[in-house]
């Protein structure tokens, strides 16, 4: 092929024979040099006939160049992300963990957490256990929440449960130095009362702890478990790492183990977690149809807010115990609900008399009183009539058995008559309020979870025979 280069680079083929290279360029004259080689694949820019209007590609490929450019970086950086993510998940965050502990770690550190004493003292400062408890049985669900407060000089417990479309109960009660005060929400209605007190005997976190129907045992499910380890070496143990409470929660280091929980039928899995400082942050408890979350809070907590605007005209939360009268003499007892002590100023030693209404409403009516000033001095002279309308001695006493100028637990109401006049009738104390009595204020059961069961139970069946 004429202008062919020979394979060493030094002569060109001129269409007859091998010429040196020099020589040939040499020869070329421009209009040779300007003129199409007959090379297929040295087509030059040629114009095509009719004038079609084609324009170079040029600017299109600039185009699609930068769109590959753009798409190529989005796919690398969502691999980087991709990458970032696996090298995060599977390497860094479990670098994050607190490491699981030995039996021996478990005990060590459960046993620097508050016991139910401690927390009572206050030594702890603030405390709170919340416990969260669901069952399922038939595609029915009952839910139940205690939320329990405790400080040195305040405590707070909150209680529901929710029947679904049967609709649900509250109760929360909050008790300080200076008065106790309650609110109950039955689904048609809510009642939020509060009496004043002088004190209590004991203290606001041991009440709400020890006196009242919510599960506070377990709040303390960890110390149990030491205790049931020790009984028995041979109980499960596990630990490792997992968040809590849930995939999205913190990272903690878990203990595992099953046993039985006093009260309650059958062994129950029970987890329990703890953050890096070894906090404890919560445990879960749960079989094949019951599930329960128990956290743990360490922030203050204050009085709520509808206890400013509750009821104060409620009487003295004082209940006698058997204090019907069916003899000459009779004698009660003092029993203060949650141990709160009262003024004796105002208060009186009562007998009154029941009265019911159309609907059962029962109202307390007073037939005879006297100052419990009085009642403490020798006691107190009524005169009520026999059947011949004769006027009868009756002496009202008050003892308070601790001298210490309060109505508390353990003081002493009595009467004594000359004859047998005050039948039927009934030994009291009471204030401006009206006659002393106690208030249920929880959600009255002794065991949550056998009684969320029968509940369920009449739910079902209710609902089956409707």
């Amino acid at each position: 092929m004429v202008g062919e280069v020979s394979p060493d680079g030094n002569f060109v083929w001129n269409g007859e024979e091998w010429i040196p290279k020099q020589e040939y360029n040499a020869n070329q004259t421009p209009e040779n040099a300007n003129q199409t080689p007959d090379n297929v694949f040295q087509l030059g820019e040629q114009e095509l006939a009719g004038n079609v209007g084609w324009e170079p590609v040029t600017e299109k490929s600039s185009e699609g160049g930068k769109g590959k450019m753009i798409a190529m970086s989005i796919v690398g950086m969502l691999i980087l992300s991709a990458l970032g993510w696996v090298l995060y998940a599977f390497v860094i965050d479990p670098m994050l963990f607190p490491d699981p502990y030995s039996k021996t770690k478990f005990v060590s550190v459960v046993d620097d957490h508050p016991t139910p004493d401690e927390v009572i003292s206050g030594d702890v400062g603030p405390w709170a256990c919340l416990v969260e408890m669901e069952i399922k049985e038939d595609e029915m669900t009952l839910r139940t929440n205690f939320d329990i407060y405790a400080s040195d000089n305040s405590a707070r417990s909150y209680s529901k449960i929710s029947f679904g479309f049967f609709g649900s109960f509250e109760s929360e009660v909050w008790i300080d130095e200076d008065q106790i005060a309650w609110k109950i929400d039955d689904s048609e209605s809510v009642t939020k009362k509060k009496v004043a007190i002088s004190g209590l005997e004991t203290s606001p976190a041991e009440e709400i702890l020890y006196n009242s129907s919510s599960p506070v045992e377990l709040c303390f499910i960890h110390h149990d478990i030491v205790e049931s380890m020790e009984e028995n070496p041979s109980q499960k143990f596990s630990s490792e790492k997992e968040r809590f409470p849930d995939e999205e929660g913190v990272r903690a280091v878990k203990v595992e183990t099953m046993m039985e929980i006093e009260g309650e039928d059958g062994d129950m899995n029970i987890a329990v977690y703890f953050d890096d400082d070894e906090n404890i942050l919560g445990a879960k408890i749960s079989n094949s149809s019951f599930d329960c979350l128990i956290t743990y809070s360490d922030d203050s907590f204050s009085k709520p807010g509808w206890v400013n605007t509750a009821d104060s005209d409620a009487p003295m939360l004082v209940d006698l115990g058997f204090n019907e009268i069916w003899s000459t003499g009779h004698n009660s007892m003092v029993n203060s609900q949650y141990n709160a002590t009262y003024s004796m100023d105002g208060a009186k030693v009562v007998i009154y008399d029941t009265e019911y209404d159309d609907y059962g409403n029962e109202t307390k009516v007073t037939q005879y009183e006297v100052s419990i000033q009085d009642a403490l001095d020798e006691g107190a002279l009524i005169q009520p009539t026999n059947w011949n309308n004769e006027p009868v001695n009756c002496t009202l006493s008050y003892t308070d058995s601790d001298s210490d100028g309060l109505i508390s637990t353990g003081d002493t109401v009595s009467v004594d008559c000359e004859e047998d006049v005050l039948n039927g009738m009934y030994l009291g104390i009471a204030d401006e309020n009206g006659v002393a009595e106690q208030v249920s204020m929880d959600v009255p059961w002794l065991s949550p979870i056998f009684t969320i069961i029968a509940l369920l139970g009449a739910a079902m069946l209710v609902s089956r025979r409707d």
